[in-house]
């Protein structure tokens, strides 16, 4: 009884010595609440822009028209068909954040400039951004995200100027498309080459019979590799700009500033009373 009687005196000490610092925790919050409006003056908007990308209905490993005995099967791993390979629609997550895709998209007309200008405080002068510099950029500014429980994913970017990030957003899609798309073609016309030429070379019926199947299947992954569409990854939903900044967050700022400001006037008192 007596420990808790001391602790609730305690308490009520506590409460009267807030009430005697009223006047200090006042001008502590006002002070917090000048000092908020200012840092959100001084703070850089970012504005979040954002895309919906899916895997594109034309993907084709050629593996539909793979399915034969196991003299094929053996042939399939001998050349590097194998079905436990990822997606192209997973490579396209793989790289688009990387060193090949950040490559290209640096020689696109003012990207490094505008991504330069991306900063924390207005005063702050503009960073210097190089292509040797963008790759690790990419990774730390690029997010991507599942989207619930689909294949579906959501990439986002934040950025002074919304117009800018949707715009670096559209380059990503394209160029880490267009980049699979490439690969896939050199590829897969060098699997056709090595197909016709073996073909010609094998008198094994059962051998001919699985050199022509995965021939098919190579020259139908080279038709779905030309078609003018999205080879890797479609847009379900193109990339647009949030209208009110994702960050700072102006009731987090103001909230935390006059929180400190109450702080910093207990303490004040505190130290008075002491003295």
């Amino acid at each position: 009884m007596t420990g808790s009687y001391s602790h609730t005196e305690s308490f009520a000490e506590f409460l009267r010595r807030l009430w005697r610092a009223k006047l200090y925790l006042l001008a502590g919050a006002l002070a917090g609440a000048a000092g908020g409006c200012i840092l959100l003056m001084t703070l850089q908007p970012h504005y979040e822009a954002r895309m919906i990308i899916a895997p594109a209905l034309v993907q084709d490993t050629g593996d539909s028209l793979m399915r034969f005995e196991s003299g094929a099967e053996a042939l399939r791993r001998q050349i590097g068909f194998n079905q436990s390979l990822p997606s192209d629609f997973t490579r396209f997550e793989q790289i688009l954040r990387e060193g090949t895709v950040s490559n290209i998209l640096s020689r696109y007309d003012g990207v490094l400039v505008q991504i330069a200008k991306e900063k924390m405080f207005r005063f702050q002068s503009d960073d210097d951004m190089t292509a040797a510099l963008l790759p690790e950029y990419m990774r730390r500014h690029i997010r991507i995200a599942p989207l619930g429980a689909t294949d579906s994913r959501v990439v986002s970017y934040s950025h002074p100027d919304p117009a800018f990030a949707v715009r670096l957003l559209t380059h990503l899609h394209t160029i880490a498309d267009e980049t699979l798309r490439q690969k896939a073609a050199s590829e897969t016309q060098d699997r056709i080459g090595w197909l016709q030429k073996e073909l010609m070379q094998s008198a094994n019926p059962d051998h001919r019979e699985a050199l022509t199947g995965l021939l098919l299947a190579q020259e139908r992954r080279r038709m779905l590799v030309e078609m003018d569409q999205p080879f890797a990854a479609e847009i379900v939903e193109p990339p647009a700009a949030m209208a009110k900044s994702a960050w700072p967050s102006r009731s987090l700022v103001m909230l935390g500033s006059i929180f400190a400001g109450l702080v910093a006037g207990f303490t004040v008192f505190s130290l008075r009373r002491r003295a």
